[in-house]
């Protein structure tokens, strides 16, 4: 059965828009919208280019589609609305049908992980009227266990803190997480949210604009009046002081003991001891660390497409698993657009781009590292998900500490608490971080050791952890290559990874995207297919 699972929609709260094609319970291809318009998130529209790109990479036309499958229950008259945009866009429609969102978000966790039996919670701010769902996934099946229905919402928590921080909710929640190494907690957010012995409660009398069966706000409106801490609003640009820190710091704190409350009454509850995060929230790694080294579960997994994005991909794995086609372990995150060497060539040419043509990418920009330059890396398919892991990366030496000020003023353009993430070979992950388990998709944070504190401080953060992406030769030989190379020139198999964009902007599709960073910002060099580009001798 060919499934072509979507997210995203055509109000201005929906985001995140993706197509992603599931034929015979097996993921063949996904894209996100974002990478095709150059717009982040993509609010407000259905994924037209990702979806065509999905059908032409497959080589299928859209008649050969069995279903869509839209992840979003409870809009209203949608079915309608996905069949005329298809004959519209298309030509044809396919049969449509609607699933679940937070079933969605579940099942691209629990069918991705490769586990029989898996705890399942999904966390966000709100998607079908609920915020937080705790699942069963047994023998291929997902039992839903209990929800939490919004405005009763961890998404909704920390999105309120990051408005009150200054910061723009649903898109900049990652820096307050960030901010929280630079803090203390200090402030009793239990008026706020409540822990409780089954898990959380959100005090969200503060906030308006949210009930159940109504639309949330727009990310431009306000969600709330007056926040109930006794320190004043950051303004948006305005500094940012220590008394902001901390509150991040606080809020981070509560965030996770309200979720190790949640785990720790469904694991006793269950028995199950393996768990899989999806959904907004769990993309905050220093979550998921704090639940890994809990002790309360053996192993956490988490996908390549937490957010709303994911939901295309476990849209098409439910539709799948209905039919008896159970989906397979997800190996790799590597399911987008690629460009062949003609093709980047021509749009090299096209731009007058001077370029040298390489044999051995991997030691060219290894060598151009080591030398202490700052190098954009394209190649090969794309990741999916919201980490460049590799294929559409940035990539320096972790070696000097200068190297994160310097990425973050004079490439990335962001502030300068922000921290970078390493990719380090699979193998010798345990060598640098304690109590090292396999992140491939840069989902986890870990404790840094001496070691690793010493050879690599550009990738260690203040408070002493790194957000890793472990790299397998089986599943991406070329950067595994250049870590091979690295490691050669330098004795350290880590490298600096972070994403080719720069602020606002997606992470790069194609050759005319990966230029515009290249030109646009601090980077030395480009690493694109075989050929490389270098604004000195």
């Amino acid at each position: 059965m060919n499934v072509l699972g979507l997210s995203g929609g055509v109000k201005s709260g929906n985001q995140d828009g993706a197509a992603a094609l599931v034929a015979g319970g097996r993921l063949i291809v996904m894209a996100e919208e974002e990478r095709f318009i150059g717009v982040k998130f993509a609010n407000g529209l259905l994924p037209r280019n990702a979806a065509r790109w999905c059908l032409e990479h497959a080589g299928i036309d859209i008649s050969e589609v069995d279903e869509i499958v839209f992840a979003g229950a409870t809009y209203e008259h949608f079915e309608s609305i996905l069949d005329r945009f298809f004959h519209f866009h298309f030509g044809h429609s396919p049969a449509v049908s609607l699933c679940d969102h937070h079933l969605a978000h579940a099942a691209s966790a629990y069918y991705s992980s490769g586990w029989d039996e898996a705890l399942v919670i999904t966390m966000d701010f709100s998607g079908d009227r609920r915020s937080t769902t705790v699942n069963a996934g047994r023998n291929g099946h997902i039992e839903r266990l209990a929800e939490k229905r919004k405005p009763d919402s961890l998404g909704i928590y920390y999105s309120a803190v990051t408005q009150f921080l200054g910061f723009q909710r649903d898109s900049d929640e990652y820096k307050v997480m960030g901010m929280a190494a630079y803090g203390r907690d200090r402030y009793d957010l239990s008026n706020i949210l409540e822990v409780t012995g089954e898990g959380y409660r959100f005090h969200h009398g503060f906030i308006h604009g949210l009930v159940p069966d109504q639309p949330s706000p727009s990310k431009q409106e306000s969600l709330f009046d007056s926040f109930p801490v006794q320190l004043p609003r950051r303004l948006p640009g305005k500094p940012i002081e220590q008394v902001h820190y901390d509150l991040a710091a606080s809020a981070q704190a509560q965030l996770e003991r309200a979720v190790l409350a949640l785990v720790r009454h469904h694991v006793e509850r269950t028995g199950i001891d393996r768990l899989c995060l999806a959904g907004g929230v769990a993309l905050n790694c220093l979550l998921a660390q704090k639940i890994r080294e809990s002790g309360l579960v053996r192993e956490v997994y988490l996908p390549p497409v937490c957010s709303d994005a994911g939901l295309a991909l476990g849209a098409g794995y439910l539709r799948a698993s209905e039919e008896g086609e159970r989906p397979p372990r997800l190996d790799h995150a590597y399911w987008g657009p690629e460009h062949t060497a003609p093709e980047t060539r021509a749009i090299l040419d096209r731009a007058g781009a001077r370029h040298l043509e390489t044999t051995d990418p991997a030691k060219a920009a290894a060598e151009m590292i080591a030398e202490g330059l700052v190098v954009g890396w394209h190649q090969g398919r794309m990741e999916i998900g919201p980490r460049a892991l590799g294929n559409r990366s940035i990539l320096a030496s972790p070696r000097s500490v200068a190297m994160k000020d310097r990425i973050n003023s004079l490439v990335k353009f962001r502030e300068e608490f922000r921290p970078f993430a390493p990719a380090v070979r699979h193998g010798n992950g345990p060598d640098y971080f304690e109590r090292y388990v396999d992140s491939p998709y840069m989902t986890q944070t870990f404790t840094a050791n001496e070691q690793a504190r010493r050879l690599a401080p550009a990738v260690v953060h203040v408070d002493g952890t790194s957000r890793i992406q472990s790299v397998h030769r089986d599943t991406n030989p070329l950067f595994d290559d250049l870590l091979a190379h690295l490691e050669r020139l330098t004795g350290l198999p880590m490298v600096l990874n972070t994403s080719l964009n720069s602020l606002g902007d997606p992470i790069a599709r194609d050759a005319s995207d990966a230029l515009r960073t290249y030109f646009c910002t601090g980077l030395d060099a480009l690493v694109i297919g075989p050929f490389v580009l270098r604004k000195s001798p």
